[in-house]
């Protein structure tokens, strides 16, 4: 046993690289724990199996036993009872992470350990690949064999790692070097044993070798423990592609409405609520709720493209310089949209549920806003470290008067209003640029006039006959919402990249400690410019800015006997109806039926089959050696197919035969061992069949078989019906018998009890 767990310890050093190459995407010392929990847990397993002679069915079992009961305190301590003892939630995760976990790793923005679930995946991967190095080092002397799991795991990690990885070179160089220190110790402690005298110094030399081979783990541990000092150390980063980058997160955005349609409600029935309090809010800056870039006709609405949405945890952006703290505290917003000023490097949750806001948050750098999926409520908080850009002023808004359009997408908008394309041509008519031709459009609406609805002077909402009806009316009379939903669409129908922004900030900066009303809330439009970025533009009228006198009415008319149809009601529904899609637009899904479940199912079952797929082979090649034995040429060679079936089952269950047997002296020790089963029968039968004057007609090589499979089955009955599936997949008779000597009066086994040397009688 000492030889096997020097090369166990041995084995153990080489997984540590791939550890440390996955500790990136966790984030801190907690990075390491799973990995290194896994390959420790992994290796002891396989010494365990290896020296008991485990079957592949009784280690796949002991491997599932270790992952249900270290996986919680390991991976999920968040679950279970004082961080060690799982719960039944703690079980059902660790099922459901089987399948889930993988995914969960590559759509989670980094760190994944502000997550509770990826971390399964190392201590999985870990566990799976120190039992087969274990076992593979254990149980043959093999040299680079074992080398394939190391670099395996290594291949892995960086596969489900990060793109930016710190001293990626210096883990390459680790693992080169320990394999390196693997051969060549093994090469010398072989090329030692050739050589050496056996008859002088043998306790001596046997002294040298297990001191080369700590030399040698030694060296492997330095190795190691270099290339984590330099991961932790230095700040070096190697760029590379991970499967990351080509996952698309799981996220529905059909499940939320558009942000925009709150806005009245925060306008009027919240304005003098405080929705959130904002600490070190810096001058002339806007907090922003969502940003918008999709029109319909109905809603304007944030994209619906899931691949710009990336799960996160504390860290948004690493590469990111910052110049504000914020600290953020929910008062009567509820919502799933999260307000940030500035570009986020770091968000970091805090209160009761941060847990589970950090599980459901997701982060469009493209557009940069948040989305949390549980929903921010009173009495939740965050802290926020961002680089915030003030406001352009006048003088800075005049230098851009040459700037050309960016290279940013138009906003995807279908069933705009005919109205509003012509008057973004009369409004911007005569001006050379395209920033100069906005500046127009914002002042031309800016001469409007401010209504939030409450005086019925103003209906909600921003569909296509709300625009046109309000472009229509002899008074442009409007709120945020309108004017900025008008200019967006104006800007794009003349090729400039405009969006919808929803957002708060106040007429005068509120100081240290900012109350957000819900009267602050506005609405605003970005537009994209070369060598600048996105630039803001306020449509909207001040909002003193009122109609002094009531909208002109048409001159009554006689009324007709029909009564016509009634007006348009005063506010339309929060959630207007959408109107029908073009059949190219409309979902491929609204029949209802959930593609996900199915792949889910796909996805259990394919993994089922992966995990039984081992034991379906043997079961294969059991089956197929029979029926080569069954469908022999010679009709002699059947029937002794039949006698060698007999013999497997047995070896099967733990009999050792010997090929220096005869027959029926092998038949007289397996009744010997198994009383209560008719062998010695049988085997009369065959030896009639093989050795007689004639070819055994097929009648009789049918009634052998007929018979082997009755002895077969009570065979199988002989052992307890846990025992029965580890004998049906035992590899024992698959491998080639050896020669034994016979010895005169040997003694039977007991039942099930096995020889110490095998064969096939």
């Amino acid at each position: 046993m000492r030889i096997p767990l020097i090369r166990g310890l041995g084995m153990w050093t080489l997984l540590i690289p791939g550890v440390v190459a996955l500790q990136p995407a966790f984030g801190g010392w907690e990075g390491y724990l799973p990995g290194l929990a896994g390959i420790t847990a992994g290796i002891l397993l396989g010494l365990v199996a290896a020296r008991f002679a485990w079957s592949p069915l009784v280690t796949v079992l002991a491997i599932a036993a270790v992952y249900y009961l270290l996986g919680g305190a390991v991976a999920l301590s968040r679950t279970t009872i004082a961080g060690v003892v799982p719960t039944l939630e703690t079980l059902g995760r660790l099922t459901l992470l089987l399948v889930q976990g993988w995914r969960d790793l590559l759509t989670v923005a980094t760190p994944a350990g502000d997550f509770t679930g990826p971390a399964v995946v190392p201590w999985l991967t870990g566990l799976v690949c120190g039992v087969v190095a274990a076992c593979i080092v254990a149980r043959t002397k093999a040299v680079f064999w074992p080398l394939v799991v190391p670099v395996t795991l290594l291949a892995f990690s960086i596969a489900f790692g990060v793109r930016t990885a710190p001293t990626a070179a210096w883990l390459g160089v680790a693992l080169a070097v320990g394999m390196v220190a693997w051969v060549w110790i093994h090469e010398t402690v072989t090329q030692h044993r050739d050589n050496a005298d056996i008859l002088i110094n043998r306790s001596s030399d046997g002294a040298k070798q297990l001191q080369r081979a700590v030399v040698g783990v030694v060296i492997l541990g330095l190795a190691a423990g270099a290339a984590v000092g330099a991961t932790v150390a230095t700040g070096h980063r190697v760029n590379r592609q991970v499967l990351r980058d080509d996952i698309a997160p799981p996220l529905d955005l059909r499940n939320y409405p558009s942000p925009l349609m709150k806005y009245r409600f925060y306008e009027t029935e919240q304005k003098d609520d405080t929705l959130f309090t904002v600490t070190g809010m810096p001058e002339n800056s806007r907090l922003r709720l969502a940003v918008m870039n999709t029109y319909d006709g109905n809603v304007f609405n944030v994209s619906q493209q899931t691949s710009q949405y990336r799960r996160t945890g504390r860290s948004v952006a690493q590469d990111l310089e910052t110049n504000t703290q914020l600290k953020v505290e929910v008062g009567e917003y509820k919502d799933v949209w999260v307000p940030l000023a500035g570009a986020p490097r770091w968000l970091e949750f805090g209160g009761g549920r941060a847990t589970v806001l950090s599980d459901g948050t997701y982060y469009n750098s493209a557009a940069s806003q948040t989305i949390g999926t549980a929903g921010l409520q009173e009495g939740d908080s965050f802290h926020l470290d961002a680089m915030v850009t003030p406001e352009l002023t006048d003088e800075q808004r005049a230098g851009l008067g040459a700037k050309t359009p960016g290279t940013e997408p138009l906003a995807k908008m279908d069933r705009v209003p005919e109205l509003l394309t012509t008057l973004a041509s009369e409004y911007s008519e005569g001006k050379g640029t395209p920033f100069e031709q906005l500046v127009a459009i914002e002042a031309r609406l800016r001469q409007g006039y401010y209504s939030d609805g409450t005086k019925d002077k103003s209906r909600s909402g921003h569909t296509t006959e709300r625009l046109s009806t309000m472009f229509r009316n002899p008074a442009l009379i409007g709120d945020d919402e309108q004017y900025a939903t008008a200019m967006a669409i104006m800007a794009n129908q003349l090729g400039v990249p405009a969006r919808v922004v929803l957002g708060f900030y106040p007429e005068e900066h509120p100081g240290e400690v900012w109350k957000v009303k819900g009267t602050e809330g506005h609405v605003w439009v970005e537009a994209n410019f070369a060598g600048h970025g996105w630039v803001a533009f306020n449509p909207t009228p001040e909002r003193n800015r009122e109609p002094k006198t009531e909208v002109p009415k048409p001159k009554p008319k006689p009324k007709p006997q029909v009564d016509p149809p009634p007006n348009p009601p005063e506010k339309v529904p929060d959630e207007p109806v959408l109107a029908d899609q073009d059949p190219a637009d409309r979902d491929d899904n609204e029949d209802g039926f959930d593609w996900g479940i199915v792949l889910l199912i796909l996805g259990v079952l394919g993994g089922a089959g992966l995990v039984a797929s081992p034991f379906l082979l043997i079961l294969a090649w059991k089956a197929r050696r029979a029926t080569k034995r069954r469908t022999a040429v010679e009709a002699a060679d059947r029937v002794a197919g039949a006698w060698d079936e007999i013999v497997d089952r047995a070896r099967d269950m733990g009999y050792s035969a010997a090929l220096s047997r005869t027959r029926r002296e092998a038949a007289t020790h397996l009744q010997d061992a198994y009383p209560d089963v008719g062998i010695a029968a049988i085997a009369t039968h065959v030896d009639a069949g093989v050795f007689g004057p004639t070819h055994p007609p097929e009648e009789m090589v049918e009634a052998v078989w007929q018979e082997a499979g009755s002895v077969k089955a009570a065979l199988m009955a002989q052992l307890p019906w846990f025992k029965r599936p580890l004998a049906a997949l035992s590899l024992r008779s698959l491998r080639k018998a050896r020669v034994a000597p016979r010895t005169k009066n040997r003694k039977a086994p007991e039942r099930g009890e096995a020889e110490p040397t095998e064969g096939h009688g």
